[in-house]
């Protein structure tokens, strides 16, 4: 059965009812798109942050490094004054005079001084007769020195403890005279303030301290101000950005801190512009669905008059299909037996003789015709007759397969084409089973037992024809040779070549009529 086309309205039924429906979507698309606009802002801005955040940590890792190389350098430049130093031990007066413009040009050191192993100054960078400070910072710092014992080998460096001024370090060589072996020190003030004051043009929001080997801030920059000590400490929030470098040769660390505030803050101007790009946009977004929603609302008596008239065109379309659907079961299905008709058979049958030309297998055309009809309709009327032809279509349908083919072809006439048969022995079983089949008794027929049997011709494709009328011309002939045969049998088309596969059974139209 064909199927109609189905014209009902596909809009939700809230849209069709009040227009609500498309006011909803709008809401959900706009919240989407601000949803959108501001998670892409405000990732954008997050990412910017992070980017910041990770650029500042490397420059500060990289300021860390250079820094502590430096510091390391200036405290490496103090074994070449002692090498020098040595020699002032020896009692070489020039290694004095070379000593002092050595120290003169380094502004690294405060002040520095020679003494030898019984504490007698030899040297001062300064010019004094005497280093009575110096030589109590060395008996503080190595209080074996001023004993002679335990004399630390030539070269070694210790830092001493460091005085009032937490940015003065003081540094100590051991010395050993390259000629008379005389042994001695070398004391020099280390300024870490001075090494940080030749950073104060980086900026603010950075902290830059160098730590003793506890990790204590000795001296800091922050924000180009000397902050010495403790007062170094809490400067920074628990969020900022810091790195540590340790020297490599000597107990002190270089640290750099870079705030976050100060980071982030050169970015606040172009992130206030995306919020305000934003704001703009969901502005523009709301006024629109706004619109949209007014227009919805106002077209409300638009969409009831098209609701219904689609629903008057629907009913209208409904009612055609009934009657095209009722108009083509006339037309291609017997009225009486409710099976197909001839032009119905003609067109599924010519349809399935196109797809047996693809199989292996055969394909049989019944030609089937009631012996002994004219009698049974004209003895017990009409109404008998008809029952009789609507019982026998029955019978055929009942024990033929599903999609085998019935069709009446008219009066007492019938059709069937039976499809995929391997074999033909098979062809000549059903013939027998329809032919028992449709010629038992049938019991009450309007009050009457009626009995009547078949003659079928059998016509085989592709062997007898490859259309349905050859093959119904065919099938038609051999069932006039199954008359002639005798009632009750089958013929094929060609029976010298079929001929082991026919048979006959008694006709029981004929003995129930004699009866």
């Amino acid at each position: 059965m064909r199927r109609g086309f189905s014209f009902k309205a596909k809009w939700p039924k809230i849209l069709i009812q009040d227009g609500w429906g498309l006011s909803a979507c709008f809401v959900l698309l706009s919240s989407l798109v601000l949803v959108v606009i501001w998670g892409i802002t405000l990732t954008h801005v997050s990412s910017e942050k992070k980017l910041a955040m990770e650029s500042a940590s490397s420059e500060s890792r990289n300021m860390a490094a250079i820094m502590a190389a430096n510091l390391n350098d200036r405290l490496s430049r103090a074994g070449q004054y002692a090498t020098v130093g040595s020699k002032v031990l020896d009692g070489d007066s020039t290694a004095a005079d070379y000593l002092g413009l050595l120290f003169n040009g380094d502004s690294a050191y405060v002040r520095a001084a020679v003494f030898d192993d019984q504490m007698r100054l030899r040297y001062s960078s300064a010019g004094l007769p005497e280093e009575s400070e110096f030589a109590q910072l060395l008996e503080r710092a190595y209080p074996q020195a001023a004993s002679g014992a335990d004399v630390p080998k030539a070269g070694t460096v210790l830092f001493g403890k460091t005085d009032s001024h937490n940015w003065r370090m003081p540094m100590l060589i051991a010395l050993q005279a390259p000629k008379t072996g005389a042994r001695g020190y070398l004391v020099a003030i280390l300024d870490l303030g001075r090494f940080l004051h030749d950073y104060q043009q980086i900026g603010d929001g950075y902290l830059i301290s160098v730590n003793s080997g506890t990790g204590a801030p000795l001296v800091a920059l922050n924000d180009r101000r000397l902050l010495i000590g403790d007062n170094s400490a809490a400067s920074m929030s628990a969020s900022s950005v810091s790195n540590l470098q340790k020297l490599l040769a000597y107990p002190l660390s270089v640290s750099v801190t870079i705030d976050p505030d100060s980071v982030v803050s050169d970015l606040t101007q172009s992130h206030d512009e995306y919020v305000r790009y934003a704001i703009v946009i969901s502005i523009a977004v709301v006024t629109l669905t706004l619109i949209l929603i007014g227009i919805s609302y106002h077209r409300k008596k638009l969409y009831e008059r098209l609701a219904r008239s689609e629903r008057e065109k629907i009913c209208l379309i409904e009612q055609l299909e009934k009657e095209k659907t009722r108009a083509y079961q006339l037309a291609s299905h017997d009225y009486l037996t409710g099976i197909p008709n001839r032009m119905l058979f003609s067109e599924l049958a010519g349809a399935e003789l196109s797809r047996a030309k693809r199989s292996p297998n055969l394909y049989a055309l019944f030609f089937i015709d009631l012996d002994g009809f004219k009698p049974i309709n004209d003895t017990l009327g009409h109404a008998v007759g008809d029952l009789l032809l609507k019982a026998v279509a029955q019978r055929l349908c009942t024990n033929l397969r599903e999609y085998d083919l019935v069709a009446r072809l008219g009066g007492d006439e019938f059709v069937v084409l039976l499809s995929d048969i391997k074999y033909q022995s098979q062809i000549a079983d059903i013939a027998d089973k329809l032919i028992k089949a449709v010629g038992a008794p049938y019991l009450n027929l309007g009050g009457h037992e009626v009995g009547t049997s078949l003659s079928i011709g059998i016509a085989l494709y592709p062997d007898d024809g490859h259309t349905v009328d050859e093959l119904l011309s065919k099938a038609d002939a051999a069932m006039y040779a199954a008359k002639k045969a005798g009632k009750g049998a089958y013929r094929f088309h060609d029976s010298s070549i079929h001929s082991g596969m026919q048979g006959r059974l008694p006709s029981t139209a004929t003995r129930y009529l004699s009866a």
